[in-house]
């Protein structure tokens, strides 16, 4: 029997990953073909069409993004109407994370998870419904992204900073600065600052790339050095000195941080503790008396006690990493 689950199980998963590389072939080549036409488009209109005069003689430059949600046609059509609003919310997740995936790449691969944890659930503890509950691991997966990528940016703007100053002092614009940051500085504080430059010579406003980049990093130090930059180029003053202010003040929140986080130690150890002490207490009785939790996973009364159990335990981590954490 268990032979045939195995063989059940190789065939599936065979199946299913026979269908992902397909889709993601057909996607690279719809990809191609799509950007092959869209440079022949922007190759064969004209300046003028591009460029329209607006009323105050002005130019109106469209930045062209792409949002598709996929490359296939009627498989964009349909996520589309599947997920609406919630399609732009996870394009913008995504970006948060720096990860060059689209949304139905993604969508693909939530499913994939989904299925295989529904599968492994199910055959191991016969409890279907949490084997759903694997769909939420890429969203977790996503946030984290997040999350690092957000700190690995703060780590690197006190020194951004304190280059931009620099080149300000010297000479250069705001510009010359923010491009100077983006050669010099790898991924993520790099490539950001890149993706502004880039912007700006598209034809973006200064205004709009720093709220955009303030939309992709949103922590309070991004939104502070956006704002100050943009009311400083209406109201005018010494540009340099406000952000080697702005550097000294991200600085002083990391010590802050910092000391914060060895007050905290303790408390943090003690909420790591409340997950691996059970864990590691059945794995130790498990060993000691292997039918001692028998009754737990053929009983469904204590498949239930179970599920009870670590959620219980994830929900009393949340707690107390919440009760540990201090804005600076």
């Amino acid at each position: 029997m268990s032979s045939i689950i195995l063989i059940a199980i190789a065939v599936f998963l065979a199946v299913v990953f026979l269908t992902a590389g397909i889709y993601f072939l057909v996607e690279y080549k719809q990809s191609v073909q799509m950007q092959s036409k869209r440079v022949e488009q922007a190759v064969s209109i004209e300046t003028q069409e591009q460029y329209e005069p607006g009323e105050s003689g002005t130019q109106n430059v469209s930045l062209r993004r792409d949002t598709r949600i996929s490359s296939i046609k009627w498989l964009d059509k349909l996520l589309s109407r599947l997920l609406k609003e919630r399609s732009k919310k996870l394009l913008i997740l995504i970006e948060q994370t720096g990860l060059r995936i689209k949304v139905s790449e993604f969508v693909l691969f939530t499913a994939l998870i989904g299925f295989v944890g529904l599968l492994i659930v199910d055959l191991f503890l016969h409890i279907p419904i949490v084997g759903f509950g694997t769909v939420i691991v890429p969203f977790i997966l996503l946030n984290i992204l997040k999350v690092q990528r957000r700190d690995a940016f703060s780590k690197q703007l006190p020194q951004a900073l304190d280059l931009l100053s620099s080149d300000l002092r010297a000479g250069l614009d705001i510009q010359a600065g923010l491009k100077h940051i983006s050669e010099e500085f790898p991924a993520p504080i790099g490539e950001e600052f890149a993706k502004v430059v880039v912007e700006v010579n598209l034809g973006l406003t200064l205004a709009n790339a720093l709220n955009n980049l303030s939309g992709r990093i949103d922590t309070m130090d991004v939104q502070m050095l956006c704002t100050g930059i943009i009311i400083n180029r209406e109201l005018g003053g010494n540009l340099s000195e406000l952000i080697q202010n702005i550097s000294n003040t991200v600085r002083e929140r990391f010590r802050l941080k910092g000391m914060i986080k060895a007050l905290t130690a303790e408390n943090e150890m003690s909420a790591i503790l409340l997950i691996a002490l059970p864990i590691g207490l059945f794995f130790l009785l498990n060993l000691m008396s292997p039918d001692i939790y028998g009754v737990f996973l053929t009983d469904p009364t204590g498949r239930i006690i179970l599920g009870g159990c670590i959620v219980s335990m994830v929900i009393g981590y949340i707690v107390m990493k919440q009760l540990t954490k201090v804005e600076v």
